[in-house]
């Protein structure tokens, strides 16, 4: 049986979903404090871009 998706975050950075027991983080935009950014492990690891969807603010 496939797991849907849909239900779970996916990482600001590269839209992956975020599956229980992966490695993410979650915080609150640094900018603006209103959209909940999450990261995955390797988004994180590389330092990938990510950005805010309200007001555009990007970091690594």
């Amino acid at each position: 049986m496939a797991q849907e998706t849909s239900q779970y975050p996916h990482c600001t950075s590269c839209n992956r979903p975020i599956l229980p027991g992966d490695r993410a983080t979650k915080f609150m935009c640094p900018n603006c404090h209103e959209v909940l950014i999450w990261r995955d492990s390797k988004c994180r690891k590389f330092s990938r871009k990510y950005k805010c969807s309200n007001c555009g603010f990007e970091g690594p």
